[in-house]
């Protein structure tokens, strides 16, 4: 990958929509202004990195994330589906780039503590399944296997090379922000007080997972 000024400012630019987004529409009507600043986060960082001739799965994932964005930036369920669909996307592409740079540059991985983060990670999953198998209905059928992809994705990224170490710390924070969204989604009420809460939450350890796991992955790259 080869990074010039205006990739750069691509960057800066989704950067400063995440942080737009997150001061200036949370906690408000949805609208079309609300949901283009979303989307405009993961699509100026996927321009970024097509122009910078990243590889074609990377350049899926933040695509695809972008359009998961736009998906659920509305707050209607009929585009929920569409949300997870674009999103488990995302996570099987992410899923795929860590496996090619753990095949590349495995450095002993995974270590004792790798192991633990996988079993924490895998045995949060189950857990969270349990408690909201109740709730989700049909819905299930995108549920579970997203959530599964995710607890992959998450696992996979343990087994970078250290080099990648802020892809690590991106998956768990991914993993933060979408249980957390499952719960605003399917076990709050609409008049919940927890929602002030949880719209923060979901948004800001999104965008740190993202940032986090792109600068894990070129830092990997870098390695290998």
């Amino acid at each position: 990958m080869e990074f010039t000024t205006i990739t750069w400012a691509l960057c800066g630019f989704g950067v400063l929509a995440a942080l737009a987004y997150g001061l200036m529409f949370l906690g408000r009507l949805p609208s079309l202004l609300a949901a283009g600043v979303k989307t405009a986060f993961m699509a100026a960082i996927a321009a970024a990195f097509t122009l910078a001739g990243a590889e074609p799965l990377l350049i899926v994932a933040l695509v695809a994330s972008a359009a998961g964005d736009l998906f659920l930036a509305f707050d209607k369920k009929q585009l929920v589906p569409l949300g997870i669909l674009s999103f488990l996307i995302a996570q099987l592409a992410y899923f795929f780039v860590f496996l090619a740079l753990w095949t590349l540059e495995p450095d002993a991985a995974p270590l004792w503590p790798r192991y633990a983060a996988m079993a924490l990670v895998c045995a949060t999953t189950v857990g969270f399944l349990v408690w909201m198998a109740p709730k989700l209905g049909w819905m299930a059928l995108g549920v579970v296997p997203y959530s599964l992809a995710i607890t992959a994705m998450a696992c996979m990224a343990f087994r970078l090379p250290w080099q990648g170490w802020p892809a690590m710390l991106g998956a768990v924070s991914f993993l933060v922000s979408d249980f957390v969204l499952a719960v605003e989604l399917f076990r709050l009420p609409q008049d919940a007080p927890a929602r002030r809460i949880t719209a923060p939450v979901v948004w800001w350890s999104y965008a740190a997972a993202q940032v986090l796991i792109v600068a894990g992955i070129v830092l990997a790259h870098a390695a290998v």
